[in-house]
């Protein structure tokens, strides 16, 4: 086992961990990775996101992560209708509304620091019109973590810099605590 393997495992014994992303455009990294992790989360009923659909039907993954909305309709059609879609959206509603509408199975906030406030109003609007789950994807801390979780948020996706922290382990449970 990788040694990022190690660490996903010791998170997700720490904490509830729904999803785990596999980011990126490199087939080999990605697939490196994927054929390291995937079986060991899935196993533990952590469903497995690629951001290349093509290569998430290939290695079995659970779905795929979209950063835009205009490829959701042809990305459902090749992965079918039992795989998870998401879609990264702007912090704006019109965008989001239309991909949840369109049947995505997330809408992901990513929140720039200087834009929390404007984050927190939107997730909070969010919670109340729809019924499609939030994401929220940053730097967050476990007082923003808080209080995006108070505002509604279904889910967290802490910056892949968490991983290099000095206890990656303590630092997301820190979070998921929040």
């Amino acid at each position: 086992m990788t040694a990022f393997a190690e660490l996903l495992k010791s998170v997700m014994a720490a904490t509830d961990v729904a999803c785990l992303r596999i980011a990126g455009q490199d087939p080999a990294r990605v697939t490196t990775i994927a054929k390291a992790v995937l079986p060991m989360a899935q196993a533990s009923g952590v469903a497995v996101l690629l951001d290349d659909p093509e290569l998430a039907v290939k290695l079995h993954a659970d779905g795929v992560h979209l950063h835009g909305a205009e490829e959701y309709a042809k990305v459902r059609r090749s992965v079918g209708s039992d795989s998870i879609v998401g879609v990264a959206c702007p912090l704006e509603r019109h965008t989001a509304m239309e991909v949840g509408e369109a049947g995505a199975d997330y809408v992901m906030f990513s929140v720039p620091a200087h834009h929390h406030d404007d984050a927190l109003d939107l997730v909070s609007w969010w919670t109340e019109i729809m019924t499609v789950p939030s994401v929220v994807a940053g730097a967050l801390t476990p007082a923003t973590a808080a209080q995006f979780i108070a505002a509604g948020a279904d889910f967290l996706a802490p910056d892949a810099a968490v991983w290099s922290v000095a206890d990656p382990v303590a630092a997301i449970a820190a979070l998921m605590k929040a």
